[in-house]
C-alpha cells in the first residue's frame, strides 16, 4: 500500500523512498535554478548590448543621448545656481 512506505508522487506516479534522507533530486533542483539564473543573466546582458547598440547607431538613440545630456547639463547648472545663491545669501547676511 502507498501509505505504508515513505515516498512521493513524481509525474503522477508514486515513487517509494527507501530512506527518509534528502531528496535525490535536490541537486538537480539547484542545477536547474542555477541554469535558469544563468540564462536570465545572459538574456539581460544581451538586452543591454542591444539597447546600447541602438543608442549609438540609430537617430532616435542619438537624439535620446543628446536630450539626456542637455537635461543633465541643465540639472547641474541649476544645482550650481542654487548653491551660489545660498552662498550669496549667507555672505550678505554677515
Amino acid at each position: 500500500m502507498m501509505n505504508e512506505k515513505n515516498g512521493h508522487f513524481e509525474k503522477g506516479v508514486w515513487v517509494a523512498e527507501n530512506e527518509p534522507s534528502v531528496s535525490p533530486t535536490g541537486g538537480n533542483v539547484i542545477d536547474k535554478r542555477l541554469s535558469e539564473a544563468t540564462q536570465s543573466l545572459i538574456f539581460s546582458v544581451n538586452d543591454v548590448m542591444k539597447v546600447t547598440h541602438d543608442l549609438v547607431t540609430t537617430e532616435e538613440g542619438k537624439q535620446y543621448i543628446e536630450k539626456t545630456l542637455r537635461d543633465t547639463q541643465s540639472q547641474i547648472q541649476k544645482s550650481f545656481d542654487d548653491m551660489i545663491s545660498r552662498v550669496k545669501d549667507k555672505l550678505s547676511k554677515k
